[in-house]
């Protein structure tokens, strides 16, 4: 069984010319592959249950590490893509939650669809016209905090930084408007 290396990014070389260093690190990259992907995989698979989702995650730490405008400031590469692929799968589970979370409340909104007849799609027709009308009534702000989390699934801090409130804000913002759309659609 081959032994594994600790890889490590920091060059010796001071004047390597820019060419030479790309290449250095495309043939660190490549060996970090070769040596860790199935592991990092594995990783990835027992903490998002998923193969396919794994793949996807270690596929997309690769890239970010990539992407990298410098590579001089990671002391190690192997450190590094499990940092970045933890931190993705991470982010992809809590964007599942939301949206979970979201299909659970859209589904108290509009109720349970397991057939489409023409009195169901009228009746559609005006739940959706109802809460249009009930978000156009919403005060600005309250509207606007509403429908980042509700349509872009943006969690309570992205939406406070972008609108420069506070989180608690932005809580009582989507409560409200919330309550007003379920208490405007029931009328």
């Amino acid at each position: 069984m081959k032994a594994k290396r600790r890889l490590r990014l920091v060059s010796t070389k001071e004047d390597t010319s820019s060419c030479e260093s790309d290449a250095y690190y495309r043939d660190e990259i490549t060996t970090l592959y070769q040596d860790y992907n199935e592991t990092l995989v594995r990783y990835l698979t027992i903490r998002l249950r998923s193969r396919q989702d794994a793949v996807e995650v270690a596929q997309e730490a690769y890239i970010r590490l990539i992407r990298r405008k410098s590579l001089n400031d990671i002391d190690c590469f192997q450190s590094f893509l499990f940092r970045t692929a933890t931190n993705i799968s991470i982010d992809l589970q809590r964007r599942r939650a939301r949206q979970a979370q979201n299909f659970a409340s859209s589904k108290f909104l509009l109720g349970d669809i397991d057939e489409i007849t023409p009195e169901r799609a009228l009746n559609a027709r005006q739940t959706i016209a109802a809460l249009r009308k009930a978000l156009e009534e919403l005060p600005p702000k309250c509207r606007e905090a509403f429908m980042l989390y509700k349509f872009n699934n943006l969690d309570h801090a992205e939406i406070a930084e972008k609108m420069g409130l506070s989180v608690s804000s932005i809580r009582k913002y989507i409560a409200r408007g919330l309550s007003f759309c379920v208490q405007k659609i029931n009328q």
